[in-house]
């Protein structure tokens, strides 16, 4: 895939596009990737997937303190790269990009710049100063200007919309499994491992310290996970821990820590990449070490279960 970061750039024959945040590429987006593509293969044209970064929300001061993402830029484009498309285009978010009118979206970025041959939207289409433009101006333009619009149904899991915020919510309050089933594949965070208590180590089960890279990434819910960990090519599987720690730790610092089940090397300062597989269970606190440990080796047996079918 081939990354834009300016749209003057572009030297595509009539592109099939998609326009959107795509956060998370959850089965909604992957379901509008696909149309894509389908479209492009039929006019033997390539794909494109326009963008934008920073989130609108953070910039237009509607996100709130609690406001996270599933993906950061390089996350996405990853994914995006994975499902498929041809070309990337990252638009740069500002206030003064947000306030141009529906009409000087149309004219002087998508006809200018774009000059799409299909462009497929969602249901929940708005563009332009205010969220002004919808459906119709599009359509409008297309005939104008030679290209067609297809606009998809909402894609519904249990007759409810598959979006981004509804994957945060269920992130939040613990369902993995339903974060998961819509997404299509298991929710993941990069991190770098950062230096810890090595208290771990004291009870048989060392744990690497993880520093997430982004202050906005949506963090699942305290609680013990299987996850696996991609690490120089590999695939290793492991259980973490997100917290406070109350067995150990006097304070309310929230933690993430992994134990991989295979690996004793030290991983300080090294990047991992972190794949949700299951919830096992809340975070709880025990009378002692002793009590932690048996615990925990309780889980290990319960995370291989998760785990002993992948690879």
């Amino acid at each position: 895939m081939q990354v834009h970061t300016h749209p003057e750039s572009l030297q595509l024959i009539r592109p099939a596009v998609s326009i959107g945040i795509f956060d998370g590429v959850h089965r909604g987006h992957q379901n509008l990737l696909a149309n894509m593509m389908g479209l492009a293969e039929g006019l033997h044209a390539q794909t494109l997937v326009v963008t934008f970064w920073p989130h609108p929300r953070i910039v237009l001061g509607k996100a709130g303190p609690e406001f996270k993402l599933l993906n950061n830029l390089d996350e996405k484009a990853e994914m995006l790269s994975k499902f498929g498309v041809d070309h990337l285009l990252i638009v740069p978010f500002t206030n003064e990009f947000a306030g141009q009118p529906a009409s000087q979206f149309l004219d002087n970025f998508l006809n200018r710049y774009i000059k799409p041959g299909v462009i497929v939207v969602g249901d929940d289409l708005h563009f332009g100063s205010g969220g002004s433009g919808n459906l119709g101006l599009l359509v409008d333009s297309g005939q104008a200007n030679g290209f067609e619009v297809v606009r998809l149904q909402t894609h519904t899991d249990n007759e409810e919309r598959i979006s981004s915020t509804r994957i945060r919510a269920c992130l939040m309050a613990g369902d993995l499994q339903a974060a998961n089933s819509l997404l299509g594949y298991h929710y993941f965070i990069t991190g770098k491992v950062v230096r810890g208590n090595r208290i771990g180590n004291t009870i048989g089960f060392p744990t690497a310290n993880i520093e997430c890279a982004d202050s906005f990434k949506q963090i699942p819910s305290d609680g013990v996970y299987a996850v696996t960990v991609d690490w120089k090519g590999m695939v290793l599987k492991g259980m973490l821990n997100i917290g406070i720690r109350p067995t150990i730790d006097d304070d309310s610092r929230r933690s993430i820590e992994v134990h991989l089940f295979e690996l004793s090397e030290d991983l300080y300062n090294e990047l991992l990449k972190i794949r949700f597989v299951a919830r096992l269970r809340s975070e709880m606190k025990f009378s002692g070490l002793t009590e932690l440990k048996e615990q925990l080796s309780k889980d290990r047996t319960a995370a291989m279960r998760f785990l002993e079918n992948i690879n």
